[in-house]
């Protein structure tokens, strides 16, 4: 995580980071990033205590994207315009040594066969693999991107507890 993006993480929710990634004469470029601040909704709240409690035990290691460009709301529960098949188990889940930060990473794949979108431009948290994806942590809206099957598409959400 850049520092510019940890100097941004507060108590009261994170900060997702999306990057189209393609392969470039030198290696990967970044062909497109955006960072935004999250809503943390209510439900997910909730879910974090029962987490927190021993409670519930289906921990937020889903995430999803879609298009819609509706400022989230606290009533959201998940992506409102999903992309068909992109709600995914994150690569992964790590504590950022020293500093309260947990970040989560989830990488659509270049390739023939891959995911290819055009106006990706929402992302959510969640905490289930299902059709209606669980609970709902957070959701975010940015500018759009697009992704080819050249393209990688990586979501990186760090969020701290101060």
């Amino acid at each position: 995580m850049s520092a510019h993006v940890a100097d941004r993480v507060d108590w009261a929710g994170g900060i997702f980071t999306i990057e189209v990634i393609r392969d470039g004469k030198h290696g990967p470029e970044v062909i497109a990033q955006r960072e935004v601040h999250n809503l943390v909704l209510p439900a997910g709240k909730a879910h974090v205590w029962r987490l927190a409690a021993g409670i519930n035990t289906s921990a937020f290691d889903q995430m999803r994207i879609g298009t819609s460009i509706a400022t989230p709301t606290s009533t959201d529960t998940n992506v409102l315009s999903p992309v068909t098949g992109t709600i995914n188990t994150v690569d992964t889940k790590s504590v950022l040594a020293g500093t309260r930060t947990l970040q989560l990473v989830l990488s659509y794949a270049s390739g023939a066969a891959t995911k290819s979108a055009t106006g990706i431009s929402e992302v959510c948290i969640l905490s289930q693999n299902t059709t209606d994806g669980g609970t709902a942590l957070a959701r975010a809206t940015f500018t759009a991107v697009n992704k080819t099957t050249a393209d990688k598409l990586k979501i990186t959400y760090s969020v701290r507890i101060t």
